[in-house]
């Protein structure tokens, strides 16, 4: 009978969503009301604080189709959701605790319309899934050190996205591509993908500046810049097709011979320049045989009559162009001593990796537009974007971390942070600060994601989210 009492609520309340699941003790309260036991299947209103107890964890599902986690120990205030079209509007408080969030259509519809408040920041949401923490003790200090874990320090940032116009994409080893949008992070072994009539800037931490064109195609294989050991920088980048240009930062300035590209057709050296490359047709497929009527003594003749591109058939290969400095064309594949330099001003022409290179005048005009993507020394990336900060310990604050789209969280110096995903950022009681790996607490974290919880997931999961049930941990709570 206590029960029954406690679970009504009064019908002014407005039903905003539900209790999709739940492990563990779960009380809701409506502003003004006595508190109630709630539970899988029952709604929440507008102006209720949810709690989940210190050996549970619940999921709760929004009208707009947002679903999260709620931790244990966790405070959550749903103060406002409205789906009304032209009216959207959800605003969230994180009291204490945290949640995994699946956000829905009004983060989408409406970036500026989803909210969440904390005690030491605001969170703003534009159609994502992200993690949330409030870490006021040691507990997750001790769930960092718990964890063992060593690779979240994997997830460093190496570029960002300086300009976007139109769409592209970033894909670490087969893995989900994620859409990029300006301020976007990119990482080491990330495959970038313009659109079609799309280009992209991406800004690397050394100050080296690549844009691609439309429809291009580019994979960071390695990159590694350290201000003070020259020796071990590195960046070698694969140019896979499209249009590509660049010019070169600190580590190419530092040690000439630590930063490489590589295309289908040779693999490019720098000199501390400037360069366009262009790759369509034949210089796309690296399978590609030798042209036998270029290389036949009718060939080779035309090639003294006649413009190079028409000698060699329609024109499809790779294009290299130098504007600032020189760069090394190394023919023949990695190891090979056969070189061309090309200075300033110059352009050269490869028919595939079996052909001989050729200097021409120019890129083709129908190629040399790059689809109007612009020179990347011409475009500026603001002073903070590589300020990430290695913590070195768990501090107080507010943890948030992104898996998929972008997050803005301002901090209590009016600072506005803007991460995506695999990034983290700490809003500390003075400032917020961008970190520089995902802390292992959350990247690793066994309270499961919203996303993942279905019907036949439920039977696996214990208290705690973890697969399989240890019945000799549970306990029963009364509050």
């Amino acid at each position: 009978m206590l029960c029954c009492l406690l679970s009504q609520v009064s019908p002014a309340a407005e039903e905003v969503g539900k209790v999709a699941y739940s492990r563990g003790v779960l009380t809701g309260q409506v502003d003004g009301q006595q508190p109630r036991i709630i539970a899988r299947g029952v709604p929440l209103h507008n102006g209720e604080t949810i709690n989940t107890g210190s050996r549970g964890f619940a999921l709760i599902t929004l009208d707009d189709g947002s679903r999260m986690t709620l931790r244990p120990n966790t405070t959550f205030k749903i103060d406002n959701l409205n789906t009304k079209k032209g009216s959207e509007n959800a605003l969230f408080s994180l009291v204490r605790g945290g949640l995994r969030a699946l956000t829905g259509l009004i983060s989408k519809a409406s970036p500026d319309a989803f909210r969440i408040n904390t005690s030491v920041a605001t969170i703003g949401i534009r159609g994502t899934e992200f993690d949330a923490r409030l870490c006021e003790d040691l507990e997750c200090q001790q769930e960092e050190q718990d964890s063992g874990k060593s690779a979240a320090r994997e997830s460093r940032v190496v570029g960002r996205i300086a300009l976007l116009r139109g769409k592209a994409s970033a894909a670490v080893d087969g893995e989900e591509a994620r859409v990029l949008s300006n301020g976007a992070a990119v990482y080491e072994r990330d495959q970038i993908q313009t659109g079609i009539k799309s280009f992209a800037v991406v800004a690397f931490n050394d100050e080296t500046r690549a844009t691609l064109s439309p429809q291009t195609s580019i994979r960071i294989e390695e990159h590694e810049f350290k201000p003070d050991q020259a020796d071990e920088n590195n960046s070698f980048l694969s140019f896979l097709q499209g249009g590509l240009r660049m010019v070169t930062g600190a580590i190419g300035r530092l040690n000439s011979k630590a930063f490489r590209v590589s295309t289908p057709t040779a693999t490019i050296g720098i000199r501390g320049t400037g360069f366009d490359l262009v790759c369509e047709g034949a210089c796309v497929s690296t399978n590609a045989a030798a042209d036998p009527a270029a290389d036949s003594l009718l060939g080779k003749f035309l090639q003294l009559l006649i413009k190079p591109a028409y000698a060699l058939g329609d024109g499809n290969g790779m294009y290299a162009k130098v504007w600032s400095g020189s760069i090394e064309l190394q023919l023949g594949g990695q190891g090979s001593n056969k070189l061309m330099v090309l200075t300033n001003g110059r352009t050269a022409y490869l028919r595939n990796n079996f052909s001989k290179p050729l200097l021409v005048t120019d890129i083709p005009a129908r190629l040399r537009a790059m689809g109007g993507a612009p020179r990347p020394d011409r475009v500026p990336m603001p002073e903070d974007a590589f300020s990430e900060v290695d913590p070195g310990s768990i501090e107080p604050g507010l943890y948030v971390n992104v898996r998929k789209g972008d997050v803005a969280v301002k901090g209590k110096d009016g600072k506005t942070i803007n991460i995506g995903a695999g990034e983290a950022v700490l809003a500390g009681f003075v400032r917020a600060e961008r970190l520089s790996f995902v802390p292992a607490f959350q990247k690793y974290d066994k309270i499961p994601n919203p996303a993942r919880i279905t019907v036949q997931a439920e039977k696996l999961l214990d208290l705690f989210g973890a697969e399989g049930v240890d019945k000799e941990g549970m306990e029963c709570t009364v509050q």
